[in-house]
């Protein structure tokens, strides 16, 4: 019976996510490569991983499936393991490293670490994915990243968490938006039917809306952006308002189209953590990446986190 981990590691992505789409996406292959793989898989145990319903409701583990599980993920575990055996010895931050950050944080980040990162480690072998909080964490797990840059809280069993950054929330409003004439404004000053926001996905919409005590919002949100480029062009042209963290104040407002407002203490701000799964060989890394990150602060205008 021969079977490949990459079709283990599928299996556990489908498992995970109950979606074949979804699973597809977090293991970077199309959606036909992975059913094939899958398929191959259960030919060869002899029986169906997963019932395949004709609906778009999530797809379930099969009796078979089930039991595969535990055992799946103890293999990846190994292969884990003997990954740490072939790089014992290994300085950190010296090998491959697989590190996924999430997209409010990656466009202003990414300018300053990759520089400091080729001068104070050159032989670091970084490949880099831009992924939203849930396909993030997800990949941490299913080991398709060794490690991630992303906002606490980790909810998540099995990951471990070194906080770096907090980066506190500002105001973003239009410069002829007479709203808030002078700061610093409290969160509830905000009125929901002029807060435009990140779309579904993006942990910083949540994050807005609790600053803004509209957890569950009465009123439908106005607009939705799907990236903090097309929501900062938004705001600057009039459509309403929204929060702006402070990493992304020198790049989204480089032009000056944007008035921006303080908030009132206490600033309601997130910690930015790298994460990395419990156990794994990229501990090592991942925590010789946070001190790196951690270095950067005051290029980004936010605060260094230490532990």
């Amino acid at each position: 019976m021969n079977f490949t981990l990459r079709q283990i590691t599928y299996f556990l992505a489908v498992a995970r996510l109950r979606n074949f789409g979804r699973a597809a996406e977090t293991s970077n292959v199309s959606q036909p490569g992975l059913s094939s793989q899958i398929a191959q898989l259960e030919a060869r145990l002899g029986g169906a991983l997963f019932e395949r319903g004709a609906g778009t409701g999530p797809v379930r583990l099969t009796a078979l499936g089930d039991r595969l599980l535990p055992i799946a993920q103890e293999l990846m575990d190994t292969a884990q393991r003997l990954q740490a055996v072939a790089r014992a010895g290994h300085t950190p931050l010296s090998g491959k490293l697989r590190l996924a950050i999430i997209p409010t944080v990656a466009p202003y980040l990414i300018p300053h670490l990759i520089p400091v990162l080729r001068q104070s480690h050159p032989a670091l072998d970084l490949e880099l994915h831009e992924v939203v909080t849930d396909e993030l964490v997800a990949g941490v797990i299913s080991h398709r990243f060794d490690a991630a840059l992303m906002a606490l809280p980790v909810v998540e069993a099995g990951i471990m968490a070194q906080p770096v950054l907090r980066d506190e929330f500002l105001i973003a409003v239009s410069e002829d938006d007479t709203t808030f004439l002078s700061g610093p404004a409290k969160p509830e000053s905000i009125a929901a039917e002029r807060l435009l926001l990140l779309a579904d996905g993006h942990c910083l919409r949540d994050q807005a809306l609790e600053v803004c005590g509209m957890r569950n919002p009465r009123r439908k949100v106005n607009l939705e952006a799907a990236s903090m480029a097309t929501l900062m062009r938004m705001v600057s042209s009039g459509l309403g308002m929204t929060l702006i963290p402070r990493i992304a104040l020198a790049d989204e407002n480089h032009d000056g189209r944007l008035r921006v407002v303080p908030f009132a203490e206490p600033q309601p701000s997130r910690d930015l953590a790298v994460v990395w799964r419990r156990n794994a060989d990229a501990g090592t890394d991942a925590r010789a990446l946070a001190e790196v990150i951690r270095g950067l602060a005051p290029a980004l205008g936010v605060r260094a986190l230490n532990v």
